[in-house]
């Protein structure tokens, strides 16, 4: 009994910190936020990006399943795994989702039970075993589903290499301080529920290098696209300094910007050309030696990091390019040969 009466005194209080108001009355059951039209028309699949629905039969009938959003011209290594914000249409958040998807990543939105993440705050392992090709992780939510990727983040950090924090923070009792991952918060100066003041102090359960973004005149409903009609904004929030499409655009592109340095970028690929079968040698060599020692897996590390400037650095110099090319098609036979005749 004290037990229960823990877990909910410790979810009312969430729900009171994030002002998780609905649009029902206090003696109705909670009705989440409905989105707006353009939420619902980023369900449909486009040009650059397929949508689908994916059913998870062993949740619970009524939220049994999440959104996926993936780039149409490519195989992303990289995902993220959004929590919605309390009592919000997971829906709502399909624009920027699939903006995020047609920018090369998979995307996910996690429906959640009463669309409270504090209920079902493990989702993201479901969706981390769907897609195993999925080599980097990151999470992710709005407002209380932002604190609950911090939940989930402090418990599976073998899963997730990246926390995003739009409009949220994390209790201390999720305090990520002491982990190695890497955070963005992005936040609005007119929030009237995760405030200014609010973010600030988060900085004491956040890693130290975790890189802060404050939307100037950006609220806390302009984090979705859902309607809180007849109110112009949900209970508690302020109203905006900008427009929701300033505020998305921001919210985007820091997303993006973000996500970025967890993309595996191959200077090899780009110098030889995809179709090129050395590319294959090379991968072996790094799968089969390279990442069997310390100093190996240190190396294959270093050079993703540095995977972007090594492949502007060669479109930046021909000569420098031209003389890497060559280098490679007498080191990589070589290896092969070196390889093969190897004792196995």
């Amino acid at each position: 009994m004290k037990t229960k009466n823990f877990a909910g005194a410790f979810l009312a209080l969430l729900l009171l910190l994030f002002g998780a108001a609905t649009p029902g009355a206090a003696d109705e059951t909670p009705a989440s936020f409905p989105p707006l039209p353009e939420a619902v028309e980023a369900l449909e699949s486009t040009c650059k990006v397929t949508v689908k629905t994916v059913i998870v039969p062993e949740w619970p009938e009524g939220s049994n399943f999440y959104y996926a959003f993936a780039p149409k011209d490519k195989n992303p290594k990289t995902g993220f795994i959004f929590y919605p914000g309390a009592y919000v249409d997971p829906r709502s958040y399909a624009p920027t989702m699939q903006a995020i998807a047609a920018k090369g990543y998979l995307a996910v939105i996690v429906k959640m039970v009463g669309d409270l993440a504090i209920l079902s705050p493990e989702r993201a392992n479901v969706v981390i075993n769907d897609y195993q090709s999925i080599e980097t992780w990151v999470i992710g939510g709005h407002s209380l589903g932002g604190t609950m990727a911090c939940s989930y983040a402090k418990d599976f950090t073998d899963k997730v290499k990246g926390v995003v924090q739009w409009a949220a923070y994390p209790s201390p009792v999720f305090s990520l301080r002491d982990k190695d991952l890497k955070v963005i918060s992005i936040s609005g100066t007119d929030d009237g529920l995760a405030t200014p003041a609010k973010i600030e102090a988060s900085r004491a359960d956040l890693p130290p290098d975790t890189e802060f973004v404050a939307i100037e005149g950006g609220n806390h409903t302009q984090f979705g696209w859902y309607d809180t009609y007849p109110a112009p904004v949900q209970p508690g929030d302020n109203s905006p300094g900008i427009t929701r499409q300033q505020q998305q655009c921001r919210i985007l592109s820091s997303t993006v910007d973000f996500l970025k340095q967890f993309q595996r970028i191959c200077a090899a690929t780009a110098l030889m050309g995809k179709g090129n079968p050395q590319l294959a040698t090379m991968r072996h060599i790094r799968d089969t030696v390279l990442a069997k020692s310390a100093a190996g897996r240190e190396f294959i590390k270093m050079y993703y990091e540095n995977g972007e400037q090594l492949t502007a650095l060669f479109n930046e110099s021909p000569v420098i390019k031209i003389i890497a090319q060559y280098g490679l098609h007498i080191m990589v036979p070589a290896l092969n040969l070196l390889l093969s005749g190897s004792p196995r």
